[in-house]
């Protein structure tokens, strides 16, 4: 087992402690979630033999494209420009 240490401010800690929150549950569900992108694992050779079919999919003009969405992408700069 490995130790991870962390610093957090007096104030922070405080409310936290306060909000009743498990703090050794969550740093172990920010771990997990670091480590792991719900994705399965695939080696080089697959992920770029994936990349080939789509560039062949896209030169033969065979494969699939989301229709380019104009609001969602005014929406996303908005929202970038707000922040």
């Amino acid at each position: 087992m490995q130790t991870l240490q962390f610093q957090i401010q007096d104030d922070v800690y405080a409310d936290i402690v306060e909000s009743g929150i498990d703090i050794q549950t969550k740093f172990k569900e920010f771990i997990h979630h670091l480590t792991d992108d719900g994705y399965p694992s695939i080696s080089t050779e697959e992920a770029s033999q994936r990349v080939s079919q789509a560039v062949d999919r896209y030169r033969n003009g065979t494969g699939t494209h989301s229709p380019f969405d104009h609001d969602f992408k005014n929406e996303m700069h908005s929202y970038i420009e707000n922040l």
